[in-house]
């Protein structure tokens, strides 16, 4: 072999090797820059996985004050049903004393919650009636 080919192969070797060196480069680069995508959205998951735990959370603590505010609710419909029923205790026993008392149907009506007609049959009931006959 000449010198002449041995310099060319050690040309075109050098050549080939700088083009790989470059193409190296290029591509550390592009995955250097999707590294730095991928640790960014990593970071943004973790930002939201944290707020929907810190929301989960919040929500647990939350939770037994939804439960006692439901169980609250109940205990008043309940007591509600219950007053209704018991003539002594409920609005009609407020709404007779005030018709002894003398109250006008549209006074029944708004302070006891009662209907036109409800409201003048207690008036014709108790109005004649004075308190002591109640």
């Amino acid at each position: 072999m000449s010198s002449w080919s041995v310099l060319l192969g050690l040309f075109l070797t050098v050549l080939a090797s700088l083009g790989v060196a470059l193409w190296s480069m290029v591509e550390v680069g592009r995955l250097r820059r999707r590294m730095l995508l991928q640790e960014d959205a990593l970071l943004s998951l973790r930002g939201a996985l944290s707020a929907v735990c810190s929301e989960e959370t919040a929500n647990d603590q939350r939770q037994p004050d939804l439960d006692l505010d439901r169980r609250l609710r109940q205990l008043t419909e309940q007591q509600e049903q219950l007053l209704m029923r018991d003539p002594e205790l409920g609005p009609y026993h407020h709404a007779m004393r005030l018709a002894m008392k003398g109250s006008s149907p549209e006074e029944l009506m708004e302070t006891c919650g009662l209907t036109r007609g409800e409201a003048d049959l207690l008036l014709s009931l108790h109005q004649s009636r004075g308190p002591a006959e109640g």
